[in-house]
């Protein structure tokens, strides 16, 4: 009797998928309030806002109504650490503006992460020396 000799059967390779929808989406980073010390002065408010990794451009600070947002958006880094204390994050808080404060002259600068707002107040609160006559 003839031993049958197996037939081979035909190597079929599956096509690799390609992605369909969306490019996938960037890591999306928690939302934190950032910690601030605030102080007065005889003619502002100054208002100290940690944002460690908050670049100029992904920086918003409005001023409406009675509110002022302070919302900052860092940018991870695409480097993978060997060894990380710090996590990149978002940041955003608000602020009740009282009608005793210019608005209009609110100004912001960033440097080294920290926020400085300083939030005039209006020139009737302003402490204002009283000339005294002698007679």
């Amino acid at each position: 009797m003839a031993t049958p000799t197996p037939t081979p059967t035909p190597s079929v390779k599956t096509p690799t998928p390609t992605p369909v929808g969306p490019a996938p989406a960037r890591r999306v980073l928690p939302v934190v309030s950032p910690r601030v010390d605030i102080y007065e002065t005889d003619a502002a408010y100054v208002l100290l806002a940690d944002m460690p990794g908050v670049a100029p451009d992904g920086l918003d600070v409005v001023a409406e109504r009675d509110e002022l947002i302070l919302r900052g958006r860092a940018d991870p880094t695409a480097a993978i650490s060997d060894y990380q204390e710090f996590e990149a994050v978002n940041y955003e808080r608000s602020f009740v503006l009282t009608e005793d404060l210019d608005t209009s002259k609110v100004t912001a600068t960033l440097r080294d992460g920290v926020l400085r707002v300083e939030i005039p107040k209006s020139a009737r609160v302003q402490p204002r020396k009283i000339a005294v006559k002698v007679e």
